[in-house]
């Protein structure tokens, strides 16, 4: 499949992550520059880590089997993505940077106390790390499957690289690393995307839409409306919740530099979820035309359909371009991975270290402890893909969707109506967490899907398709209702369980949340020109390698997509050398 070519672009690939690392290492002066970049990040990084950060190798993989398999319906609902970002654009992004926290449970201590900070800390954390070995695992059983490596030396070489990454430069790096890890994203997908829509299997736009599968549009072939309509409203429900979940999506916006940076950065968020999901899943819809016979592609993947964006990324590639697509690949999922090792790290050497064992433990003590633990965690994220690998049963779509509901749901619940919701006592939000878990795992274990739909007045039998998406509708549904109704019920309680130090802490909490960040007075400090130089180096670096590829034995065509795609990363480096000379440097050198 791939040649030596493609295996020392990915090499150079994974050198270049860890280099990022040592870039940006010297820039961490503490703990709030190692685990959220000191608030400084600017706009337009942050704007492309967070996008980097909502992509995984699921996308590619998981999300692209079922795009293979459904065709437009879920193209539809990453589309409808850009409705919650909107409302955070002009509701929360502000907000959520004006909360001025170092992490996440800083600001649940001061939203809920300090009992529900180390409950999400024990809670949150392990999920996290677990979250981290399913996205490792995905990501290795895609490199296993299609380029030929073995699995668990897979797992191990990804899980170095990220913790190298995490552990030498945190936030920043982290940030920067997303960054060009979108660009390739881009990059490589628009490739695909356009050399795709120039088969003449395809036939260019109009060939494409004269030649898609019945089933790709009229969803009713493969599901009854009410099953398929209804999908939609659940990924729909999780989308916007996901979006304003402070512990996920939030979370990137404790980073940006102020208010305005981060509605900045959340309108590149919005442009991005119209752009990429299309030029994404166009190719695996292209494939799914074709006469790829992809269980013998991929004989190692339980579901051939997985391996679809790869089988037709090898078909339009030239040699040395498919280890490119690959780095695309690893770029979806390192950015996650490579986040919430940091996140983690953060939780609990800040809100446990910091605050239960060691209260006077000085900056430099939390920053080297963030870079020790970084490193354990980057090796339990390890330890538990490969527990994945030996264990993993049902498909990956399946398998990730069971994780959202069990684990996922339980926490986004509290955390999103915490903040839009104030008068509830401090225990509302770990006992909702308990009660929409038990919720889930009730309903997983205990739910006969069949009599479920017979009771809604459904026609049984399901097929296959109908019943897994079923299961997820009914689980999904009845533990966002338990959580939400468990949530405003303890805002009975309020008047009578919730202090007076309590109901200080909150108001003072809201209005942090309205009062914009005042650099000067608040000390804040500014970063902007190292962002800018390092930046624009990393660019010309990883640029100018790209474009060495037009040394690989290809025809002239194949060799000019690494000029182009090298070059793209050389012009936007110029750019930001451009603006630091023209804007930066004459400040510094006032």
């Amino acid at each position: 499949m791939l040649t030596g070519w493609d295996y020392a672009v990915i090499g150079i690939y994974l050198a270049f992550m860890m280099g990022i690392g040592f870039l940006w290492s010297r820039i961490n002066k503490n703990a709030s520059d190692f685990f959220r970049g000191g608030g400084n990040i600017l706009w337009w990084i942050n704007g492309m880590s967070s996008l980097a950060v909502g992509l995984t190798a699921y996308s590619f993989t998981a999300a692209g089997a079922k795009v293979f398999e459904t065709g437009f319906l879920l193209v539809i609902v990453y589309l409808i993505g850009i409705v919650p970002y909107l409302l955070i654009y002009f509701f929360l992004a502000a907000r959520y940077r004006q909360m001025r926290a170092v992490t996440v449970c800083d600001a649940i201590r001061r939203r809920f106390g300090k009992p529900t900070e180390q409950f999400w800390v024990w809670t949150a954390l392990p999920i996290g790390l677990f979250q981290g070995g399913i996205m490792l695992y995905v990501i290795s059983l895609f490199v296993s499957a299609a380029v030929g490596f073995p699995i668990v030396p897979t797992i191990v070489v990804l899980a170095i690289v990220v913790t190298v990454l995490a552990s030498s430069g945190g936030s920043y790096a982290v940030s920067a690393s997303d960054f060009i890890q979108m660009l390739i994203i881009i990059v490589v997908s628009a490739t695909i995307f356009i050399r795709c829509m120039m088969l003449p299997e395809v036939g260019g736009f109009t060939g494409f839409f004269d030649k898609l599968p019945e089933h790709y549009i009229n969803f009713n072939v493969f599901e009854r409306p009410a099953v398929w309509i209804s999908l939609m409203m659940m990924f729909t429900t999780v989308n916007v919740l996901r979006a304003l979940d402070l512990n996920t999506n939030g979370a990137k916006f404790l980073t940006v530099k102020d208010g305005s940076h981060a509605k900045k950065a959340c309108m590149m968020m919005i442009i991005g979820t119209a752009v990429v999901p299309l030029i994404a899943f166009t190719p695996v819809m292209a494939a799914g035309m074709m006469d790829f016979d992809l269980p013998s592609m991929f004989p190692n993947l339980k579901s051939a359909s997985e391996g679809a964006y790869v089988a037709i990324a090898m078909k339009v590639l030239p040699q040395g371009m498919m280890g490119l697509m690959v780095c695309s690949i690893f770029a979806a999922t390192l950015s996650s991975m490579d986040t919430a090792l940091n996140k983690n790290a953060g939780f609990f050497v800040k809100n446990f270290y910091g605050d239960i064992i060691n209260p006077k433990a000085s900056e430099k003590t939390l920053l080297r402890l963030g870079r020790v633990f970084s490193v354990v965690f980057g090796g339990i994220v390890m330890g538990a893909a490969i527990l994945i690998s030996m264990f993993r049963e049902a498909d990956l779509f399946s398998m990730l969707l069971k994780f959202n509901v069990l684990l996922q749901f339980p926490l986004i619940i509290p955390m999103v109506l915490g903040i839009l919701y104030r008068r509830t006592p401090g225990w509302s939000c770990w006992s909702t967490v308990l009660v929409s878990m038990s919720a889930a795992w009730l309903t997983q274990s205990l739910l006969d899907i069949e009599q479920f739909c017979a009771a809604l007045g459904m026609e049984l039998p399901l097929n296959a398709l109908e019943a897994k998406d079923m299961t997820f509708i009914a689980s999904g549904l009845i533990t966002l209702l338990a959580g939400t109704a468990w949530y405003f019920l303890t805002a009975l309680f309020y008047e009578k369980s919730a202090t007076k130090e309590y109901r200080e802490s909150v108001d003072s909490f809201y209005k942090d949340m309205n009062t914009p960040i005042d650099h000067e007075a608040e000390d804040t400090g500014n970063q902007d020109a190292a962002q800018y130089r390092n930046m624009s180096l990393m660019c010309f670096v990883y640029g100018g390698a790209i474009c060495l590829g037009f040394l690989i034995p290809n025809a002239i065509g194949g060799r000019m997509l690494f000029i182009y795609c090298g070059g793209t990363f050389l012009a936007i480096g110029g750019l930001l050398r451009f603006i630091f000379n023209r804007k930066i440097k004459p400040e510094l050198e006032k």
